[in-house]
Order: structure tokens, then C-alpha cells, then sequence
């Protein structure tokens, strides 16, 4: 050894001396490495430098040098195993030779050209063998770069057969960036377009049909931009007139049931669980909103109308679905208002029918509506024949909520807009236009399935599809209208 001068991690004058000193598992851990390297590649060469590294070799630097610029040009894994006992040296102090030093950066160099994929390299610290997946090479290095001059060159024909696929491969990189800049540019066109068409209608909801609505609302001209849904700015004012206030309720009449609410929910068991119905299906209410949660802003709120309402209206009390109600009012109005506008709406003659759970007009609504379903869906009214599904099994759901539970938001909120417009029978025309849009797949389906796609629709259905397959619908058979069909069939039923 050269004991002159500082120790550098490269001066190696011999690779056995590094073995040598090092502990008995450091050594056995390496001997695994070299191992898996003799195993991986038989080349002379390999063998040579694994029986160098161990001592075994010649003891003179000169062969040691020889031997390691042989090894120089290597692609195999034995290049790996060198490397790797370079990176070790790294963490020692050993004064090696000069020459030795730069044979390992003339080894260094070589590999570095050479980054093959699937050459694996042992973790002496972590004691693992880890693929070297972050070196591959981009496409265009695997097609067009030349292979190393260790490799056969490609044949002219290959060559060209490769420049050919690459130039194919960015062509087609091209196309896709240009069509979805298209598709893009028509995104935004169009989102331009339906902004402009909306500040237009708001400007004549906020101008024209609001400020003169007892004269206005019943023009065709409301009613065809009332179809397509209202703007969501004018949407609570125009739900206020829609709905009315017949009832003449005020705001000292909700404060006052407010604050009667408390004493009575404290003096009865009754009124006690229906307070726990109440608390337990507002936090079921928009769960995806996170408003309507206890702790979230509109909890309260939505617990101070419903309690109300069951203090007004203890015949009725509190029931399942209410809270849906209460609640859409509640996202598009003041809280005062939406009270009023619940308390009015449960007035309307369907949902009287079906919050008192009046049997009989509960009963002359679905045969109404199976006679429909059958003039209208012929081929699905049989399939639900034949699978045992009932209109109630469905129906009774939507009818509850107003088609707020089983639905998107947006969804719900248009079929409201319709509703209001044209009262109690467009409930049912919503519901045939459901199943005439949902129809192919519902007709692949046994009962129970059926029941839960209906029960909750899914998030692609939108308010388009419905509005379009809605308006193929006929709320009437032959000369009976909706209301002469339901009224024939309460007559019926007494």
C-alpha cells in the first residue's frame, strides 16, 4: 500500500485488500451479489473480475489493470457487480493506487453508456435487489437512436421500418392534441353560448314576467322558457308566486310556532319522537351538500320549519320525506318564505292525498297512472308484469319527495320547475318520462333491481334526456284528459 498522501476512495490499489476489511456479513452479503452476477452471466470475463474481487486472482496491480480495462467494454451484469463495488468503496478511506482509479472511472463511463432495462443492482444496505424501472429510455431513443456499438447495427430495412413507426407515433400524438383543442375550443363555445342564453332569459324572468306575473304567467311565452328549467337566480322568487300563499301565513304566525314547538315536543312522548324522526332524517337529507348536518349552517334552520309545520299541522304531523321538501325550498329561498311555501304545497290535492295517506284518492292517483304506463309503455308495463313490479314499489317514493331524493340536484330542481308550472299531473308524466328514458335497461332487469335503479337514478341521467323523453309522453287517452282519467277512477273506487 501507498501510504503517502490522503486517502481517496478511488485510489484501489487492489480490490481484495477492500474485501479483506471488511466484516464477515458485509462480505457475505456482496458474495450474494457476485453470485447472482455468475449466475446471470457466464462470459469469461465475468468470472475473472468476480475472482479478482475476492483475492483468489494475481496479487500484481498491472494484472488487476489489465483485467478490469478487459472487462471496460462489457455490457453484461458483471458491469453492475463492479459498480457497485465502486459505490462501496465510496464509503471507505482506503489509499489505493492511481492507475487502478482510473481504470474504475474508465468502468464508471462504460456502464453509464450502457443503462439497459432489466439489469438489477444489489442494495448492500437494505440487502434487496431492486430493478432499475427509472432508466428507461424514451421512444424516441428505442427507435431512432443507433444501437451501441457492442450490438449488431440494425439492418437498413429495420432502420427504416423504425424511423416509419416513430414519425407514425408522432403523427398520431398530433392528431389527438388537435382534436382535443377542438373539442375544447367547442366546449367553451358553447359554454359562451348557453351564458349568454341564460343572462338573457334572467333579464326577461327579472324584467318582464316577474314584475307583471299575474298577467304574464300564463302566456306561452313564460311557459315555453318556464319548460326548460329557471334560471337558478329567479328560481325561489318564481317558486313563491307559482305556489302562492292561500294560506295567508305570516311571520308572526312561524315565530309562533316556532317557540310553541319547543314546549310542546318537551309535555308529549309523540311529539318527543317525532322530533327524533325529524333530527335523525335531516342529517339524511343532501348527504353530498353537507349544509343540512348537524353542526353544518343549515341544520337549525331545517329543524326550526319542520317543527313548526307539525305544530301548525299536528294531523299531519312530521313524515318521512318532508324533510326533502322543506329542504330544496329551503336552497332557493329565505327561510320565512320556504316555510310559507311548504305549508301551502302540502295543501296541493296530490300530496294532501298522500300525507293524510288518503286511501282511496292515494289509490285512484296509481290506477291513473298504471293506465297511462300501459297507453304509453306498453312492452315495460308487461315486463313489470311478468317480474311482479308495482307502480307503489316506486312511485310512492318520488311522489313523497318531489323526486328530490331519488336524483341529482339539478335534476330534482327541473322536474320542480315543471311541477309548479303545471301541478300535480306533470309528477306523473316525470315519472313515465323516467322509465321511457330508463327503458332499455330497465326492461334487462328482474323486480328487485328495478326498485333500486329507481330508487335512486344515476348521476349521468340528465335533465335533457328527461325533458326530451317527457315530452313524448300523452297525458291522455283518447279523449280523457289526466284529471277526467283520475277523476272517473276516484268515482270508481268509492
Amino acid at each position: 500500500m501507498n501510504d503517502s498522501g490522503p486517502l481517496s476512495p478511488f485510489d484501489n490499489g487492489s480490490l481484495s485488500y477492500y474485501f479483506d476489511d471488511l466484516s464477515i456479513s458485509d462480505r457475505e452479503t456482496i458474495a450474494e451479489d457476485v453470485s447472482y452476477t455468475i449466475d446471470s452471466d457466464d462470459s469469461s470475463c465475468s468470472r475473472t473480475a468476480c475472482s479478482s474481487i475476492f483475492g483468489s486472482g494475481p496479487d500484481d496491480l498491472e494484472s488487476e489493470t489489465a483485467m478490469f480495462s478487459s472487462c471496460s467494454g462489457s455490457i453484461t451484469k458483471s458491469n453492475e457487480c463492479l459498480i457497485e463495488v465502486d459505490t462501496s468503496i465510496d464509503t471507505t478511506n482506503l489509499n489505493l493506487g492511481k492507475t487502478s482509479e482510473c481504470c474504475l472511472v474508465t468502468i464508471g463511463k462504460s456502464i453509464q453508456k450502457n443503462n439497459y432495462i432489466g439489469v438489477k443492482t444489489f442494495d448492500r444496505i437494505s440487502t434487496r435487489t431492486v430493478d432499475n424501472e427509472d432508466k428507461i429510455a424514451g421512444s424516441t431513443a428505442l427507435i431512432l437512436n443507433c444501437r451501441p456499438a457492442q450490438i449488431p447495427a440494425k439492418l437498413p430495412k429495420e432502420q427504416l421500418e423504425h424511423e416509419r413507426l416513430y414519425e407514425k407515433i408522432l403523427q398520431n400524438a398530433k392528431k389527438n392534441e388537435s382534436e382535443k383543442a377542438k373539442k375544447h375550443k367547442e366546449y367553451l363555445k358553447q359554454k359562451l353560448k348557453n351564458e349568454e342564453r341564460l343572462a338573457n332569459v334572467t333579464q326577461i324572468w327579472t324584467q318582464e314576467i316577474i314584475p307583471n306575473w299575474n298577467q304574464m304567467y300564463r302566456t306561452k311565452r313564460c311557459r315555453d322558457l318556464w319548460w326548460n328549467g329557471l334560471p337558478s337566480s329567479v328560481r325561489g322568487k318564481v317558486w313563491s308566486l307559482a305556489i302562492g300563499n292561500d294560506l295567508l301565513i305570516n311571520e308572526e304566525l312561524y315565530k309562533s310556532c316556532v317557540s310553541n314547538s319547543f314546549n310542546k315536543f318537551k309535555d308529549s312522548e309523540v311529539t318527543m319522537h317525532c322530533l327524533e324522526c325529524i333530527h335523525l332524517d335531516i342529517t339524511r337529507t343532501f348527504p353530498h351538500l353537507g349544509i343540512f348536518q348537524q353542526g353544518g349552517p343549515y341544520f337549525d334552520v331545517l329543524k326550526r320549519i319542520l317543527s313548526a309545520y307539525v305544530c301548525l299541522r299536528p294531523d299531519i304531523g312530521y313524515i318521512q320525506g318532508m324533510c326533502f321538501i322543506a329542504a330544496i325550498l329551503l336552497l332557493n329561498m329565505e327561510e320565512l318564505e320556504a316555510f310559507i311555501c311548504l305549508v301551502n304545497l302540502m295543501e296541493s290535492p296530490c300530496l294532501n292525498a298522500f300525507y293524510t295517506v288518503n286511501q282511496r284518492l292515494m289509490t285512484s292517483y296509481f290506477t291513473t297512472y298504471n293506465d297511462l304506463l300501459k297507453h304509453n309503455l306498453n312492452k315495460l308495463n308487461t315486463h313489470f308484469n311478468l317480474i311482479g313490479l308495482t307502480s307503489e314499489m316506486y312511485l310512492v317514493d318520488w311522489i313523497y319527495s318531489v323526486f328530490a331524493k331519488s336524483m341529482n340536484l339539478e335534476l330534482a330542481s327541473v322536474i320542480w320547475d315543471n311541477f309548479l308550472r303545471d301541478n300535480d299531473q306533470f309528477l306523473f308524466r316525470a315519472a313515465l318520462g323516467i322509465l321511457r328514458s330508463n327503458e332499455s335497461q330497465l326492461m334487462q332487469m328482474d323486480s328487485i333491481t328495478c326498485a333500486q335503479y329507481l330508487t335512486k337514478l344515476p348521476e349521468s341521467f340528465t335533465s335533457n334526456a328527461l325533458l326530451k323523453s317527457t315530452t313524448a309522453i300523452r297525458m291522455s287517452i283518447g279523449k280523457q284528459s289526466f284529471n277526467s282519467l283520475l277523476v272517473y277512477n276516484q268515482t270508481k273506487s268509492t
